[in-house]
């Protein structure tokens, strides 16, 4: 049978409250030859019901996490992701980092692993003093680390990815091992140590349908869930 892989929704209010998610995201998974399933934006309190019933979770983009519950002020330049959405993938992500399930971490789901397993962000890159900054919110070479999960994967010491950010992973928690950084030294992807895959990536591999390297990223998360099965 083919794995089923969880996906969270985005939640936008225009004008009424709705969970969207986009179709790369979906077409993505169904490509490389998973089940995409959409988890929505609910009660925190459904997580444990949902992940029963998937072999696999994907935490997409989306807005900026609000640290002020973390005592971080938040800086001007801030988009927030809609509250209900932030209490959902919180809770969401704490409970995929508990359980021995593959996961892959897209942009803000990246970012959202790395803050709940207590990585601290960079809430603006341009103002972060990293030297000789590019534009994050413009497609970018990337160099993998060459011991990676993720270069096994890709085969590659350098590709380059469809970025739109503007904040980043100031510190990775120890639970991550760095495994890929950007020109300027923002850190672009993590992985789990150990055989277990979780691996989050700064960039949108959704957004590049056509490449080699988006198939290859969603094929062994695909891969990964078929074995956990």
């Amino acid at each position: 049978m083919k794995p089923v892989i969880g996906i969270n929704g985005d939640v936008k209010c225009d004008p009424e409250l709705a969970v969207r998610l986009k179709c790369n995201y979906i077409d993505a998974v169904r490509r490389a030859g998973g089940v995409p399933i959409v988890l929505p934006a609910g009660s925190p309190e459904d997580v444990p019901y949902l992940l029963d019933r998937v072999d696999a979770v994907i935490l997409t983009g989306g807005g900026d996490i609000d640290v002020r519950s973390l005592g971080i002020d938040l800086h001007p330049t801030v988009e927030l992701m809609n509250p209900r959405r932030q209490q959902f993938d919180w809770t969401l992500t704490q409970a995929v980092l508990e359980r021995p399930m593959p996961a892959l971490g897209i942009c803000l789901g990246m970012q959202m692993m790395a803050v709940v397993a207590g990585g601290k962000l960079h809430q603006h890159l341009p103002e972060a003093g990293i030297k000789k900054g590019l534009n994050h919110r413009e497609n970018h070479d990337v160099e993998l680390s060459v011991n990676s999960r993720l270069h096994s994967i890709l085969g590659r010491k350098k590709i380059n990815v469809v970025s739109h950010h503007h904040q980043g992973i100031a510190a990775p928690p120890e639970l991550f091992s760095a495994c890929a950084y950007a020109p300027d030294g923002v850190l672009e992807a993590f992985e789990a140590t150990g055989d277990r895959f979780v691996v989050g990536v700064q960039w949108h591999p959704e957004r590049d349908p056509d490449s080699e390297q988006t198939l290859a990223i969603f094929r062994a998360l695909v891969d990964a869930a078929r074995k956990s099965k």
